[in-house]
């Protein structure tokens, strides 16, 4: 039999005495990983649309989107509005976190003309008559390094009058 090489020492890196604890802390590690991945699955991060509705005499606003995202996911927002007179220049301004740290893949249909107001976004969307529907829809992506709570606004116009507004809160997770 060979002889045992300098620096090793049979009972601890052969026998692995002492290192009885060492196999427990891998399986605890593991465990862990599959109570995250089983939360998931449960749908406990989220993922799930739900809709918010803001009601007033010109208009109904709906925001349908998910309330809990994760990193590098790809899902859409849709804004209803349900004209109940007639919109003649029907804007709809989201607050800058709609955007900030998310990728917007697409608007459809595309709005008539997009800006920025104090950071904030602007889409026109023009004429919407009374007793119709206007459907817009948003791709997202979430940026993988975004992370944490923030409050989502949206506002509707007329022109530069106040129609509705509502608020929401999404959670991204890592």
């Amino acid at each position: 039999m060979a002889d045992q090489p300098d620096g090793i020492l049979l009972k601890r890196h052969r026998d692995l005495q002492g290192r009885d604890w060492h196999p427990w802390v891998r399986r605890g590690l593991v465990a862990l990983l599959a109570l995250v991945t089983l939360l998931a699955l449960l749908g406990f991060v989220g993922q799930h649309p739900s809709t918010t509705r803001a009601e007033a005499t010109a208009a109904a606003l709906d925001v349908n989107a998910p309330g809990s995202v994760r990193g590098g996911l790809l899902y859409q927002a849709r804004f209803t509005i349900a004209a109940h007179q007639d919109l003649k220049d029907a804007t709809l301004i989201l607050s800058s976190e709609w955007i900030d740290g998310l990728t917007v893949n697409t608007i459809e249909p595309g709005p008539l003309n997009e800006g920025s107001r104090n950071g904030d976004l602007v889409l026109e969307l023009g004429h919407i008559a009374g007793g119709d529907k206007y459907v817009l829809y948003m791709d997202y992506q979430v940026n993988p390094t975004t992370v944490g709570s923030r409050t989502l606004k949206v506002e509707l116009l007329d022109g530069d009058q106040p129609v509705t507004s509502l608020t929401r809160t999404q959670r991204i997770w890592p």
